[in-house]
């Protein structure tokens, strides 16, 4: 089964508007004019990291909810890495996910189970296998008893 999901951007000089056409995120305003010239680079990265992130939690989730076990929170973070390649061109050289599962100990046995099935990664880390590594960091935290 295939699905296709379409994202829309309008650009007038420094304005820029990426419409997500959807509910969730709907229309995001970057307005770089406003912006001093040092915060200006590296959206496209950050959304990058954004979008692999909210697709491994969103996976991570799923497998914990699956096994009945519940959570409190969960805490992330991407760090996207770039560099250059062979021909001096800029890339995305990988992305680092370090991210928390904070739950009571009572369900550490099901953690220790859904985080070996989170090494493959979700939707979209795992369709940027090929291109660059993508590390995974999953750690369990316990409230103190």
């Amino acid at each position: 089964m295939s699905q296709e999901l379409s994202v829309s951007l309008e650009r007038h000089g420094a304005i820029i508007d990426l419409d997500m056409a959807g509910a969730a995120l709907g229309r995001v305003h970057i307005d770089n004019g406003a912006l001093p010239e040092e915060e200006r680079a590296g959206t496209a990265k950050k959304l990058l990291g954004a979008s692999v992130l909210y697709c491994y939690t969103a996976a991570l989730d799923k497998a914990l909810d699956a096994r009945g076990a519940r959570y409190e929170r969960i805490g992330a973070r991407a760090t996207v890495r770039t560099g250059t390649d062979d021909k001096g061109r800029g890339r995305i050289m990988g992305i680092t996910l370090n991210v928390t599962v904070h739950m009571d100990a009572e369900y550490e046995d099901v953690f220790e189970r859904v985080s070996k099935v989170m090494r493959n990664g979700c939707l979209v880390s795992a369709s940027l296998d090929a291109a660059f590594p993508v590390t995974y960091n999953l750690k369990l935290e316990c409230p103190d008893d």
